[in-house]
């Protein structure tokens, strides 16, 4: 069976489960075809969220902290956008809404889990871009990696308390790969259903499916992936590698084979990285 033959298959079993992906609300809608409209700027994107408490205080909060590096107090909601970027915002505004559209007080404390974990790998999606200088790879689109790529085990929560359990009696991160396994389900392809309905890039929605695959050289996924995606991919693992040498967390995942895999999908040595490893700590240790 090819891979998308099965990945095919698993996306009929997912929905034959009676799990929904959540569509796109009219907010979302209405902000892709204004983020299209290049005579639109921060004020319009301003009118459009001002009457959403939760969107305009995301935007005042993002803008005063370290996320994209701005950490600007402003009291105008014009400004803040202005000083966040449109794109930066846009995408701010899309992983709002999803996290809206997914929230279910049932498994808050599971949910609260997720996507504080997905929030500080997304600010190291972020600093991972910059140290590897990859100029066709935005701020906004590393954000979006980091909040997205573990999305489906929201929805994965409603249909297998299994997930809503592990994630919230865990004061680590479960082995996800493991339950998945267990369960025969994949959050990573809930995580391309939804990406892919919320009308994300093909590269995003192609690094989320597989981000924890490893190529081996490229022999078994470099057919499915294109250059931007395996490199998105690995981007992602180099910002869990931080993620969890910050919290103490096992990291065998990177010692084992995303190391290398990520050294050599963005074309440099384990050295180089080691020393990327080095800075952000630095940093981390400066604040």
């Amino acid at each position: 069976m090819t891979q998308e033959h099965d990945t095919d298959h698993r996306i009929q079993a997912i929905l034959a489960s009676g799990i929904k992906i959540p569509p796109m609300p009219e907010t979302l809608l209405r902000l892709n075809t204004l983020l299209r409209d290049a005579d639109a700027g921060p004020t319009e994107l301003a009118a459009l969220i001002r009457d959403d408490g939760a969107l305009s205080g995301a935007v005042f909060r993002v803008v005063g902290s370290p996320v994209f590096g701005l950490r600007t107090k402003v009291d105008s909601l014009p400004r803040a956008i202005s000083l966040l970027g449109m794109s930066n915002t846009g995408a701010l505004l899309r992983t709002e809404t999803l996290r809206a559209a997914l929230n279910d007080p049932l498994h808050a404390k599971a949910l609260e889990h997720l996507w504080n974990r997905s929030a500080q790998i997304a600010a190291l999606c972020i600093v991972a871009i910059k140290k590897a200088r990859l100029r066709d790879i935005n701020t906004d689109v590393a954000f979006m990696l980091g909040m997205f790529h573990d999305c489906g085990l929201a929805l994965l929560c409603k249909r297998f308390p299994a997930y809503a359990e592990a994630l919230a009696e865990s004061t680590t991160w479960p082995d996800i790969p493991a339950l998945d396994a267990s369960l025969q389900v994949s959050h990573t392809v809930m995580g391309q259903m939804v990406a892919k309905n919320w009308g994300l890039s093909d590269e995003l929605v192609l690094a989320i499916r597989h981000h924890h695959e490893l190529s081996g050289g490229f022999e078994t996924i470099a057919a499915d992936l294109n250059e931007k995606a395996l490199r998105l991919s690995a981007i992602l693992n180099f910002a869990i590698h931080l993620y969890d040498q910050q919290n103490a967390l096992d990291d065998q995942a990177w010692e084992t084979g995303w190391r290398d895999e990520t050294a050599r999908r963005l074309l440099i040595d384990t050295n180089t990285l080691a020393d990327w490893e080095s800075d952000v700590q630095s940093a981390n240790d400066d604040d």
